[in-house]
C-alpha cells in the first residue's frame, strides 16, 4: 500500500512540476504580450470571455490570467464588468488540461514522446540564443514532465485499484464532492486535481458518476485560492475574487443538482460520437459542459452581480487608508505596475499645496490626514519590496526607480510637515505670534499658490527659483522685527526655521512631481494632473528692497 501511495505522490509531484514549468515558461516567453492581449481583447463580454478561455488554454494556468486581469483592473485599463468575463472564460480554459490528459495521456505511449520532448526542452533552455526561446524550452520540458506524471499516476492507481475500490454507492455524491474540494485545496491547482481524478477513473479506482462528483468538487475548491488572493488585496482584486467565487459556487451547485441529467447528456453525446466506451474522454466532456452551463447562467446574472460587488469593499478606500491600485497581485505583473503607480500617487501629490497654506493653523484634521497619507506611502514601500521578488525588464526597472524616488521624497515631505506642526504649536502660544503671523502666512500662501500652479499646469517651472525673492523678503521682515525689539530671539529662530522647512518641503514635493510626470509621459497614461478643484487664497509678497540674509 505504501508503495502505491508513494508512486501516486510522485506522479502528482511530476504533474505539478510540469504545470509550473509550462506556466512560467509561456508567461516569460510571452512577456508583455499577455498584458497587451488582455487590454485589447476585452472590449465586450464575448471578447473578454474568449480572451480568458484562449489565454488560459495557452498558458495552462487560470491563476496567471487572473492575476494579470487584476493588475489591469487596478491600473484602470480594463473595466470590472469586462474583467469578470475574462475570469469566467479562464474557468472554461482550464478544461483543456482534462482534454490533453484524456486524448493524449491515455492514448499514446508516453515514453515514446515525453522523454524526447523533455530532452529538447532542456537543450533549448540551456543553449537557446535568447530569453524567449529559453523560456519556450522550459515550457516544452514541462509538457514532457506533465505527461510522465500522468503515466506514473496511471500506473499507481491501476495497481491500487486491485487493493482498494471506491467504485460503489456507499460513499455518496457529497463525499466525492468533498474529496474533490480537499484535493484542489491541498494542491492549489484544479488542473492537477482533475488529472488525479482522470487517472483514478482510467485505473478503475472510481466509477464514472463518482468521478464526475469529484470534478464538481475541484471546481468549488478553486474558490479557496481566490479567497486567499483577497488577503491584503485592493478593493478591485477583492471584487474580482468574489466574482470568481460566485461563479464557481453557482456552477458547482447547479451541476450537482443536475448531475443525473448532465451525465445522461454526456453519455448520449459519447454514444453518437463513438467515444462512449472511453470514460476518461467522457469525463473531460462533462467538465467542459458544466463550465459552459455556468457561463450560460451567468450571462443574464452578471450585471446584477457586478452592481452588487461594486458597492462592496469601499470603506477602507473612503477612509483613505488602503491602497487603491497596488497589491501583491499587481506586483507579479510588472507591465501593469507603471499605470497603477501613476494612479496611486496622483491623489497623494494633490494633497500638499492646500496643506502648506494652512500650516500656521491648529488643525487636528490636517495631522490626521498627514498620518493616513504617511501610512499609505509606507504601504507603497511594502509593495516595492513585494514586487522586487519578481523578474522585471529593463524598462520596468526604470519605472520602479521613479516610483521609489517619488515615495521617498513624499515620505521626507511628510516628515518635514510633522516638524513644521511641532514648531507651529508653541509659536501660536507665544506673545510674538501676532507680529510673526502676517509674514509667515503670506509666505505659506505664496508657496501653496506656486505648487498649485505647477500642479494644474499653469506654471511651467518645476523648481523653486520663482519664489526666491519672496523667500528672502519674508526672512528680511522677520529679522527687521527682531532688530526693532518687536519679537524675541526664540520666536525669530522658530519662524526662520519654519521658512526653511517649508522651502525644503516644497523642493521635496517638486522632485516627486517631476518623477511622477516622467513616469506618466513614459506610460502614455490617461491619468490627469492631480489638480485640486479649488485654490487656496493667496496673499502677495512684495519683492525685497533691502539687503538679504540667509538662515
Amino acid at each position: 500500500m505504501m508503495e502505491y501511495l508513494s508512486t501516486g505522490l510522485g506522479g502528482i509531484g511530476l504533474f505539478l512540476l510540469g504545470m509550473w514549468l509550462i506556466t512560467e515558461g509561456l508567461r516569460l516567453a510571452a512577456g508583455s504580450s499577455l498584458e497587451a492581449l488582455l487590454s485589447s481583447w476585452t472590449s465586450s463580454k464575448r471578447r473578454g470571455l474568449l480572451a480568458g478561455t484562449f489565454l488560459t488554454a495557452v498558458v495552462q494556468s487560470s491563476s496567471v490570467v487572473t492575476v494579470a486581469v487584476i493588475g489591469f483592473v487596478n491600473a484602470g485599463l480594463i473595466s470590472f464588468q469586462r474583467a469578470v468575463w475574462v475570469i469566467f472564460g479562464s474557468n472554461l480554459g482550464t478544461t483543456l488540461t482534462a482534454w490533453l490528459v484524456a486524448l493524449i495521456g491515455f492514448k499514446l505511449k508516453i515514453d515514446a514522446f515525453a522523454l524526447p520532448i523533455i530532452g529538447m526542452g532542456a537543450l533549448m533552455r540551456i543553449f537557446a540564443p535568447s530569453d524567449r526561446y529559453r523560456s519556450f524550452g522550459m515550457a516544452l520540458a514541462g509538457f514532457g514532465i506533465l505527461f510522465l506524471g500522468i503515466e506514473t499516476l496511471s500506473g499507481g492507481f491501476s495497481s491500487l485499484s486491485e487493493q482498494v475500490s471506491l467504485d460503489d454507492e456507499r460513499y455518496g455524491v457529497i463525499a466525492m464532492v468533498v474529496i474533490g474540494f480537499v484535493l484542489t485545496t491541498l494542491m492549489m491547482s484544479s488542473s492537477a486535481a482533475v488529472a488525479v481524478v482522470l487517472t483514478a477513473l482510467a485505473g478503475g479506482l472510481v466509477g464514472f458518476s463518482d468521478a464526475a462528483a469529484v470534478v464538481i468538487g475541484t471546481n468549488i475548491g478553486t474558490t479557496t485560492k481566490a479567497l486567499l488572493a483577497t488577503l491584503g488585496a485592493t478593493s478591485s482584486a477583492k471584487r474580482l475574487a468574489m466574482a470568481h467565487v460566485f461563479f464557481n459556487l453557482l456552477t458547482g451547485a447547479v451541476a450537482l443538482v443536475l448531475l443525473g441529467p448532465l451525465l445522461t447528456l454526456v453519455l448520449w453525446l459519447g454514444y453518437i460520437s463513438g467515444y462512449g466506451n472511453e470514460p476518461v474522454t467522457m469525463l473531460a466532456l462533462f467538465h467542459s459542459i458544466f463550465n459552459l452551463l455556468g457561463i450560460v447562467l451567468m450571462w443574464p446574472l452578471e450585471p446584477l452581480m457586478s452592481r452588487f460587488l461594486m458597492t462592496r469593499f469601499v470603506v477602507a478606500e473612503e477612509q483613505g487608508v488602503a491602497l487603491r491600485y497596488l497589491d501583491r497581485n499587481v506586483a507579479s505583473v510588472p507591465d501593469a505596475v507603471p499605470m497603477a503607480l501613476c494612479r496611486e500617487f496622483e491623489p497623494l501629490l494633490g494633497e500638499y499645496p492646500g496643506t502648506v497654506a494652512g500650516l500656521l493653523e491648529a488643525d487636528p484634521e490636517r495631522r490626521k490626514a498627514n498620518g493616513i497619507r504617511h501610512k499609505r506611502l509606507e504601504a507603497i514601500g511594502d509593495f516595492f519590496v513585494e514586487a522586487s521578488r519578481y523578474p522585471i525588464s529593463a524598462d520596468a526597472a526604470g519605472f520602479f526607480s521613479d516610483g521609489w524616488r517619488i515615495q521617498h521624497n513624499l515620505l521626507y515631505a511628510d516628515e518635514t510637515l510633522m516638524q513644521l506642526d511641532n514648531l507651529g504649536e508653541p509659536l501660536r502660544k507665544s506673545p510674538d505670534y501676532q507680529r510673526i503671523r502676517e509674514p509667515l502666512e503670506s509666505w505659506f500662501a505664496s508657496v501653496s499658490e506656486h505648487l498649485q500652479s505647477i500642479l494644474c499646469g499653469t506654471e511651467g517651472s518645476l523648481d523653486f527659483v520663482v519664489l526666491a525673492p519672496a523667500y528672502e523678503q519674508v526672512k528680511l521682515k522677520l529679522l527687521q522685527s527682531a532688530l526693532a525689539g518687536q519679537i524675541s530671539r526664540a520666536s525669530l529662530d522658530s519662524a526662520l526655521q519654519m521658512c526653511s522647512l517649508s522651502r525644503r518641503l516644497a523642493e521635496q514635493w517638486l522632485r516627486a512631481l517631476n518623477h511622477w510626470q516622467n513616469m506618466k509621459a513614459e506610460t502614455d497614461s490617461p491619468v490627469e494632473q492631480p489638480c485640486p478643484s479649488t485654490s487656496q487664497p493667496v496673499v502677495e509678497v512684495e519683492p525685497a528692497s533691502g539687503p538679504s540674509s540667509n538662515s
